[in-house]
């Protein structure tokens, strides 16, 4: 039987994993979409998700990252205080350093201690 392939036997038996979504920015789209359905299929699978982001509004998110729905997973914001840009520039970076204070709120002062850690990155386009 291949490592990969799927059985309730196996998967019932294996250890539930500790995984945190690392993610710029929890709003309505696309990558949005793909790192929630992960970690909502991950949680169904019996493994504790948490998410951890610069920015997020429960007025304009996906209903899994809503606070209090059924199937909602927990949304914790660090680096949110940090700038988005600098006069309108640099946008890129600020992305990147809102990212690097939140893993380090997950490392060093979150209570959340992941066996995985899955982080999610924007590339931003150059403009010339």
């Amino acid at each position: 039987m291949s490592p990969f392939a799927s059985s309730s036997s196996s998967s019932s038996s294996s250890p539930s994993l500790r995984v945190a979504f690392l993610h710029p920015d929890l709003g309505i789209g696309g990558a949005e979409r793909l790192v929630v359905d992960a970690a909502v299929a991950l949680s169904r699978s019996g493994h504790r998700v948490r998410f951890f982001t610069s920015h997020h509004d429960p007025s304009h998110c996906f209903p899994e990252t809503r606070p209090g729905g059924p199937d909602s997973l927990p949304v914790t914001v660090a680096g949110g205080w940090f700038p988005r840009s600098v006069l309108g520039r640099m946008v890129a970076l600020c992305t990147y350093l809102r990212m690097v204070l939140a893993a380090i709120h997950l490392v060093c002062i979150s209570d959340f201690c992941p066996d995985v850690i899955f982080c999610d990155q924007v590339a931003q386009k150059r403009v010339e």
